[in-house]
């Protein structure tokens, strides 16, 4: 009888240790996978359109209220303080002392996240252009990629080449690179360097 007692004893306090399948790692490898790809952000912007311009370190941007991307201002106005560029946002009537202006456009749509039920909103798509009274200077647009990888990255992610692009003048959308230099090239570059600056424009707004 004692026996019995001990045997049901063990048998109830018994562990089962269970180690998830390959196909359930395979899967788990899979769901990171995708939802970091969809994150990615994208390296060069679409359909960019350059004029010659001087070099610029402060802009008006004329807010968009149709726009339905809440963090679509703040996003650029840090991704232009990057580049040297200062801003101010303006709800409409541009003051005459905004000798540059940006001007935008977003379009959001839904869509399911990667393994969720849910739906959610993301850009689909953006055109920043950079005018000096009227005139258009440089343009750059986000769109999403053919595969979709970056979905659902961040707002700031999407636009950042794009705003590269209206703030260096260059539609590869590369900051220009600092070359270091001896001694010997240290006045001339110097003085090439002081000259460039003389020739950055400096906006009133």
């Amino acid at each position: 009888m004692r026996t019995l007692i001990c045997l049901s004893v063990l048998c109830l306090s018994g562990c089962v240790v269970m180690t998830p399948s390959a196909e359930l790692k395979a899967l788990e490898l899979v769901s990171v996978a995708v939802t970091n790809a969809s994150t990615l952000a994208p390296s060069t912007a679409e359909n960019s359109v350059i004029h010659p311009y001087e070099r610029f370190d402060g802009a008006c941007i004329e807010l968009n209220p149709v726009s339905n991307v809440a963090d679509f201002v703040p996003a650029m106005q840090i991704e232009l303080a990057k580049h040297g560029v200062s801003s101010r946002v303006y709800a409409s009537n541009l003051p005459e002392t905004c000798r540059y202006s940006i001007h935008y456009v977003a379009q959001v749509e839904w869509g399911k996240h990667w393994f969720s039920p849910d739906y959610k909103s993301y850009m689909s798509g953006a055109r920043i252009e950079l005018r000096s009274y009227g005139k258009v200077l440089a343009a750059a647009s986000y769109k999403p990629s053919l595969l979709g990888y970056d979905k659902w990255a961040s707002t700031q992610d999407k636009i950042a080449p794009a705003v590269r692009v209206i703030a260096y003048g260059v539609a590869d959308a590369k900051a220009p690179a600092v070359q270091q230099s001896g001694p010997a090239e240290n006045n001339a570059s110097t003085e090439s360097g002081l000259a460039e600056s003389g020739r950055r424009t400096t906006a009133r707004y």
